[in-house]
């Protein structure tokens, strides 16, 4: 599908569709494991990516009763943040370049499943605020992905219906999320799975090689 893709609006996801940084997510939950000498040598991290703080501190619960009484959410948090700090979490190839090019065309939206702080650093870093016309953080909306809140959301700000809007996601989470919501998706798999048959319209490995009149209007 090298044809332009006719949108008046562009959703971004953050992590793992903007920024590799769901290896630092991984390592969190593996310390907040290790931590409470839980030992589980077949976990999916895969499951872990694309969804909130909040969502993976349930899931982390009921998966492991021995955290029922702990804080997840403080500990990952922190530990995600300190991450970062010691490792910035690199852009995907072709990002910023792709980002700006959405932005020329149409309104773009970030709306990923981690907090503003989150967001507000990447933009920062990326030098992006300029590109971007609002993000949407998961303080500012509920249930989170893979409920379409967020997307719905974002229509409404934009001022459109959803089918007018093109969503970049790399989890399943989120991809389910935007189709919920009637948005066109495009699922990136640098750090992700193959999405379920059904869940994009487009599929690709990162932004290195999207075509430049992909956002034409």
């Amino acid at each position: 599908m090298d044809t332009p893709v006719p949108t008046a609006a562009i959703c971004f996801d953050l992590d793992g569709t903007l920024m590799d940084s769901e290896r630092h997510t991984d390592r969190a939950v593996a310390e907040l494991l290790a931590h409470h000498s839980i030992d589980a040598p077949d976990i999916d991290y895969l499951e872990f990516h694309g969804i909130s703080w909040k969502r993976l501190d349930l899931l982390l619960k009921k998966r492991f009763p021995a955290l029922a009484e702990a804080d997840i959410l403080a500990f990952l948090e922190k530990r995600f943040y300190q991450l970062s700090a010691e490792e910035p979490p690199p852009l995907l190839p072709g990002a910023r370049a792709a980002f700006l090019r959405a932005s020329a065309h149409c309104p773009v939206a970030i709306v990923p499943g981690s907090g503003a702080a989150d967001v507000e650093a990447f933009l920062d870093r990326a030098d992006l605020k300029g590109a971007c016309s609002f993000y949407l953080s998961y303080e500012m909306y509920s249930p989170s992905k893979p409920d379409p809140a967020c997307y719905c959301l974002a229509a409404e700000r934009f001022g459109l219906a959803p089918d007018q809007c093109l969503a970049f996601e790399d989890s399943q989470p989120g991809l389910t999320a935007a189709r919920a919501a009637g948005m066109r998706t495009v699922a990136v798999t640098h750090a992700s799975l193959p999405p379920a048959p059904g869940l994009a319209d487009r599929v690709i490995k990162d932004y290195a090689n999207l075509p430049a009149n992909f956002f034409a209007l």
